[in-house]
């Protein structure tokens, strides 16, 4: 490991896989130890996302391991700027930091954000924003997924799958349940298949059966990784030369290709990597954003505000796709990001089938209507797969309704 820090108070190493390992010494070191372990987990359960993720620590040596920030930023930022960062860490996030000036700054190139370090001294006050009551995330999912077969040809061009990882090997899981995912994560992903009905089954089966190999590979288990959002790439850029190259050796499958959007959720995060036109949307307190954005030409003029939703939704080459895995495509940029997860939060990770058949309203609609009436993720999921295929129904609909369930008070209590 490479010695980025030798200092009186700590020892902080860079590992080979880009995971930072602070090592505490001299005075006070067991609560300086502590201290920052409470301050990183209450911000990742708080949702503050420019700070070090904690992914370890080891109480007997004082070593806690944590994502890397990137490089020091202490020549580029001038004080102002860095003072506005301590100052809304404290408004929005409760957390007072001890040191706050520029030399506990660093530039994440990958985020394109500043970043704030070194907490061992901070304090914690009450959450400004009352979306955690202590330092864990404490995180159960609930799920549904469901798939139907469109009107317009035979077989099904969409597949699904969920999974786990333990020790590189992915674990199956049943595509409606119910899991903590404080230790653990949990993928979902959604693939439409392209390039004809034989070829575009192959193609989708292809991505989820592959991913399943691919990112357990590449992460072991899902949790403890210093950049998912990059292993998430990677993974589907395997996906991408996998697939193109099955496609090469077998005359009736050239040119096939899929879409493909996966989301690994994890403590109080979801990490997402997405290419083609099917989508991942997230629903919180009554406003709907859509997370993911179309790779097509149509898809590019929306989000510049060239066209409207309707305009969009009417366009004639709306399902042109500029990227996909395989078919064809020579230079693949998937769309790679995360966001928080908090309690009564509700996701959809879904085909184009869904979005042919309703409009962003209808399904913020169903997931309002689904915290009035406290339904669960299949009664949501249900409602939205026959509400899409009744209003268009000729291409293959599947989707994945997550929930983030919120704790009983008495376990909140204990």
């Amino acid at each position: 490991m490479k010695i980025a820090k030798d200092g009186i108070r700590s020892i902080v190493k860079v590992g080979y896989d880009g995971r930072v390992h602070k090592t505490f010494r001299g005075t006070d070191r067991e609560a300086r130890f502590q201290n920052e372990v409470r301050v990183l987990k209450v911000l990742e359960a708080r949702g503050c996302e420019n700070v070090p993720r904690l992914l370890d620590s080891d109480p007997e040596t004082l070593t806690i391991i944590t994502t890397n920030c990137g490089a020091p930023a202490e020549s580029s930022i001038s004080e102002a700027k860095a003072a506005e960062l301590f100052e809304t860490l404290e408004k929005e996030f409760g957390v007072v930091h001890d040191d706050p000036f520029p030399r506990n700054i660093t530039y994440n190139a990958r985020q394109g954000i500043f970043c704030i370090i070194d907490f061992e001294l901070a304090q914690i006050n009450e959450d400004p924003k009352h979306t955690c009551d202590d330092e864990e995330a404490h995180r159960t999912l609930q799920w549904c997924g469901m798939t139907c077969d469109g009107s317009r040809k035979p077989g099904n061009q969409d597949a699904l799958s969920v999974f786990s990882s333990e020790k590189g090997w992915a674990n199956s899981i049943e595509l409606c349940g119910e899991h903590s995912i404080d230790d653990n994560g949990i993928i979902f992903a959604v693939s439409d298949g392209m390039g004809g009905p034989a070829a575009g089954e192959v193609a989708s089966s292809l991505v989820v059966r592959e991913l399943r190999r691919f990112l357990p590979a590449m992460m072991g288990d899902f949790h403890g990784t210093a950049d998912p959002e990059a292993l998430l790439e990677a993974a589907v850029k395997s996906l991408h030369e996998y697939v193109t190259r099955v496609g090469n050796r077998d005359p009736k499958l050239t040119g096939m290709g899929a879409t493909v959007v996966c989301g690994l959720f994890y403590r109080a995060r979801v990490y997402f990597a997405h290419v083609g036109d099917s989508r991942f949307y997230k629903f919180r307190a009554g406003e709907l954003r859509q997370l993911t954005f179309d790779h097509t030409y149509v898809g590019a003029q929306f989000r510049s505000g060239k066209l409207n939703e309707r305009e969009a939704r009417n366009h004639p080459r709306k399902n042109v796709l500029q990227q996909a895995v395989g078919g064809g495509c020579q230079f693949l940029s998937p769309q790679v990001s995360s966001t928080s997860i908090q309690e009564g939060d509700w996701f959809l990770i879904c085909s184009d089938g869904v979005t042919d058949g309703l409009w962003n309203k209808n399904i913020a609609e169903c997931f309002s209507d689904a915290d009035a009436g406290d339904h669960s993720a299949e009664e949501v999921a249900t409602r939205i797969l026959d509400w899409a295929t009744d209003e268009a129904g000729g291409d293959d609909t599947t989707l994945f309704v997550v929930k983030a369930l919120k704790r009983e008070a008495k376990e909140m209590q204990d």
